[in-house]
């Protein structure tokens, strides 16, 4: 039986592919297991991802350090920095110079106090940013008082759920999307903060022979994923971390495009299919672009950035193996994390014409 919330936590562990002893064992685990699925033949619709253009990093090195985290976001011209495992669980720098304001968010249940958050969407909106909290799940909308102190604005009523909520991404003022749980029914959840509701909808992809799957995996595991979630929530996409896919849906979760990306301008599908996947660090939609970070290799770091109606615009190859991003758009930048590096930030100044 697996555990949902230990699970989500692995599945994070076996992305972020961190080298600290306390998780090797779990995660060698959980690599074997999926090592046996055989993915089987299915048709797609190939595109061609642009030539990947080089970019530098400007390392920034900050006054406290970052253990394990989790998320960055920007919020009112500040960067946040969500740190799971730390007693004070939010870091913030002034932006675009990256001075250190404060840390603040208080590990407990107290008014202003975190328990943790589904950091893997934090949603952004003028001065306030919220996120739904673990254990709780109240969604909670919070914001910076000054230059020192986290204060919830608001916290919605618990959501019904009957283990861990895997990811939660707002499609509209009371409905939010989220994973399928791990009784591999359905592929997506929706929830209605209005009564707390949720119905799970969508049908997984049938891309592994299902005798290959380990006796009594959850389908998400293999069938990982991020989303992305359009500005007006007509539609989302899944960013599928094992298979170099992506798959966009309406906001009932139908299906609209099945996409697999060729990184290779002069192969061709047998190739690309005989190829070893590569896989995704994480996902955000700003705007009219979505930001897909891909890795080819443990240290080969891909910037994707695609449109709307399914198609890469453009790529760049960073030159760290970073594992968390987010986008400063005002200043025309990535700023990046990695989990070895417990002090540093990266600095990519992305072209105008991106």
């Amino acid at each position: 039986m697996w555990n949902s919330y230990l699970f989500d936590h692995l599945i994070h562990s076996i992305l972020m592919i961190m080298k600290r002893n306390y998780i090797i064992a779990v995660t060698a685990v959980a690599i074997t297991a999926l090592a046996g699925c055989v993915e089987k033949d299915h048709t797609a619709d190939y595109v061609l991802m642009p030539e990947a253009r080089p970019l530098t990093a400007e390392t920034v090195v900050t006054e406290v350090d970052a253990l394990l985290p989790r998320a960055m976001f920007v919020v009112e011209d500040k960067l946040g920095i969500y740190k799971e495992r730390e007693d004070f669980m939010l870091d913030f720098y002034t932006l675009p110079d990256l001075k250190f304001i404060c840390s603040t968010a208080r590990r407990g249940q107290g008014p202003d106090d975190l328990i943790g958050l589904e950091g893997r969407n934090i949603e952004v909106s003028g001065n306030t940013f919220c996120a739904l909290e673990h254990m709780t799940w109240r969604l909670k909308t919070m914001t910076l008082l000054g230059d020192s102190t986290m204060h919830v604005v608001t916290r919605s009523q618990p959501l019904k759920t009957n283990g861990a909520i895997n990811m939660f991404h707002r499609l509209d003022s009371v409905h939010y999307l989220s994973l399928g749980s791990t009784s591999n029914q359905k592929e997506f959840c929706i929830y209605d903060l209005s009564d707390g509701s949720s119905r799970e909808v969508g049908e997984y992809p049938d891309w592994i022979d299902s005798a290959t799957v380990a006796d009594g995996m959850p389908l998400l595991l293999p069938y990982g994923k991020f989303l992305a979630v359009s500005p007006d929530g007509s539609r989302f996409a899944a960013f599928y971390w094992h298979f170099d896919r992506v798959r966009f849906f309406d906001r009932e979760c139908r299906m609209l495009m099945d996409v697999k990306v060729r990184h290779n301008s002069d192969g061709n599908q047998e190739e690309d299919r005989k190829q070893s996947s590569g896989c995704y660090y994480g996902v955000k939609a700003i705007g009219d672009k979505i930001y897909a970070l891909h890795a080819d290799s443990d240290s080969t770091r891909i910037l994707e950035i695609w449109d709307w109606d399914g198609r890469p615009s453009s790529a760049f190859r960073l030159d760290r193996p970073v594992t968390l991003m987010t986008v400063d758009t005002k200043a025309c930048r990535l700023i990046t994390k990695d989990v070895e590096h417990y002090n540093e930030i990266y600095l990519y100044e992305l072209p105008t014409d991106y």
